[in-house]
């Protein structure tokens, strides 16, 4: 379950990524705001007859006397007021004027989502996913988190559409995460604008679209997301509504090469180039091109390194085409920064500290 933390992004994985705990964010926030939103949210809740006794929890709450708020919201929750039961269910999971308590958390989420109460629902299903006061089931929290997530509540949609995408309790479905995702995004969640971004940039539930790719991480970086904001260094800015479904914008137009007649160095003219698939070529062709890149020819670098990334002329190899594509960036080649830019998102752990070591010696075919 993530946390206030930061996670390296991953295009390969973002649409995947761990559901964010809604109440973990929430409980980190300043206690005036905090006791400013459970207010309002619980009194345009509260049923008319037992608003006036359970504003009076509200009030003790935002003075932080907690032990009365307690007094207050167990009352109005034995009464069968849900707000109360979810206020009350606060207070367990966040130890506040009562020892920190799942299980008697778990008991009023329960009694506050049986009533249909979204957030409810979808800290039950937080609950559920995480293991905390019951069982870890992430089969139940999916349905819990479907629950929240069709009445509207964008937290439990983002969410939904992150199992969907993991096949974490649910079938994987990338339509079906589309959708919620979608949903959530429609209602500003950035982090499912980051995910929708890198599904059509992993062609994830969609056909691949780096301009559409671009767009959805250009919405996202608008509104502050630093992942996004990163990503954009790879697909670059994104285009306007009339271009969205054309390529990338030319730039980092390459100098000529020295071998302007033979394909296999045909300079990479725009940013995304690399993500284009290039000409088979025969055995001498490719024999050829990888003496060039041997001996340093930067350009040639670069299309061995393309070669290697979609398997034309050649068995694929993401180790070998960052390889070759950081060994053009280091030379100067603006193709090859990008390309190794972009493709470092898709190596994991391992295969990076391999590249550094095979960087630190002697280019070999």
């Amino acid at each position: 379950m993530r946390r206030c933390g930061t996670r390296t992004l991953n295009l390969a994985t973002d649409a995947e990524r761990i559901p964010v705990n809604m109440f973990s964010r929430f409980c980190h926030w300043p206690p005036v705001i905090r006791s400013a939103a459970l207010c309002l949210f619980c009194l345009a809740l509260c049923a008319p007859a037992l608003c006036a006794d359970f504003a009076k929890g509200l009030a003790a709450y935002r003075a932080r006397d907690f032990a009365t708020a307690h007094k207050e919201f167990r009352e109005s929750a034995e009464a069968g007021e849900a707000p109360a039961m979810l206020s009350l269910a606060f207070l367990y999971l966040h130890g506040e004027g009562v020892s920190v308590n799942y299980k008697e958390a778990v008991h009023w989420l329960e009694l506050a989502a049986e009533k249909g109460l979204a957030p409810a629902q979808h800290s039950l299903a937080l609950a559920y996913y995480e293991g905390r006061g019951v069982p870890r089931n992430t089969a139940v929290a999916a349905n819990y988190f479907e629950s929240a997530a069709l009445q509207g509540l964008a937290d439990a949609q983002y969410n939904l559409g992150v199992l969907y995408a993991r096949g974490d309790g649910v079938a994987r479905d990338w339509v079906r995460a589309r959708f919620w995702h979608e949903k959530a995004a429609a209602q500003g969640v950035t982090d499912s604008e980051l995910a929708l971004g890198a599904m059509y940039a992993n062609g994830q539930g969609v056909a691949r679209d780096y301009a559409e790719a671009a767009r959805w991480f250009g919405k996202a970086a608008s509104q502050g997301n630093a992942k996004a904001r990163r990503a954009l260094e790879t697909f670059g800015e994104p285009a306007s509504p009339a271009e969205a479904v054309r390529p990338a914008p030319i730039s980092n137009v390459q100098p000529e090469s020295k071998h302007p007649a033979s394909p296999a160095v045909s300079p990479v003219s725009r940013r995304n180039g690399w993500r284009k698939v290039p000409e088979r070529l025969d055995a001498a062709a490719f024999q050829a091109l990888q003496a060039r890149a041997v001996s340093g020819d930067a350009a040639a670098q670069l299309e061995l390194a393309i070669h290697y990334y979609h398997g034309a002329s050649v068995k694929r190899n993401l180790l070998r085409a960052y390889v070759w594509a950081k060994r053009a960036a280091l030379k100067g080649n603006p193709g090859g920064e990008a390309m190794s830019k972009g493709m470092y998102w898709e190596l994991d752990d391992q295969l990076r500290k391999l590249a550094e070591r095979l960087l630190a010696q002697p280019a070999t075919p």
